[in-house]
């Protein structure tokens, strides 16, 4: 089966929205592309399909890696990533769950299912990627997005190679 390839403006355009949308949308868009990353990471470790009934037994709603959940502990169970890795994608996850169903505005800093779990995040704020901790829980969640997005795509061999070529050398982090 033929899967869309994203080009680099794709990306560039995706994540500007993680800086440029209300909060509910970056989250959405940030949890949503980072999926993605992780599918791809997995698709380049299995066989490929053959039609889109074997597409739909992997990535459907019904599938094997069905839900955001099963391919963040399908990548870990495939030495993809790591155990803290694992984590704070995880966290990524329930950050868009509360932003999904969430009625009330939600925000990065008011709403507390979603500031918690941004101060949570081990990438942002105890590792070299971040240098620093980013000033705001926006930032820390867009560096863990981007971050492991791009290093991702870098494990999938992905054929967007300037997305990932920037976190080339980062790329074990994946592995803690």
């Amino acid at each position: 089966m033929a899967r869309r390839r994203f080009e680099q403006k794709d990306y560039d355009a995706i994540f500007a929205e993680l800086d440029g949308e209300n909060d509910r949308a970056a989250i959405a868009v940030g949890g949503s592309i980072l999926e993605h990353a992780l599918e791809q990471a997995i698709l380049s470790r299995l066989r490929e399909p053959q039609d889109n009934d074997e597409s739909a037994k992997l990535f459907s709603d019904v599938g094997i890696f069905g839900t955001f959940y099963e391919k963040i502990w399908a990548a870990y169970f495939l030495k993809i990533i790591g155990p803290i890795t694992r984590r704070d994608i995880d966290l990524v996850r329930h950050i868009r769950n509360v932003a999904a169903h969430d009625m009330n505005p939600v925000s990065f800093d008011r709403t507390s299912g979603v500031a918690s779990r941004c101060q949570e995040l081990f990438i942002a704020k105890d590792s070299i990627p971040a240098k620093a901790t980013p000033p705001d829980l926006r930032g820390m969640f867009n560096l863990a997005v981007r971050f492991f997005t791009a290093n991702l795509f870098l494990r999938a061999g992905d054929s967007n190679w300037e997305i990932a070529e920037a976190s080339k050398s980062l790329a074990p982090y994946l592995d803690r």
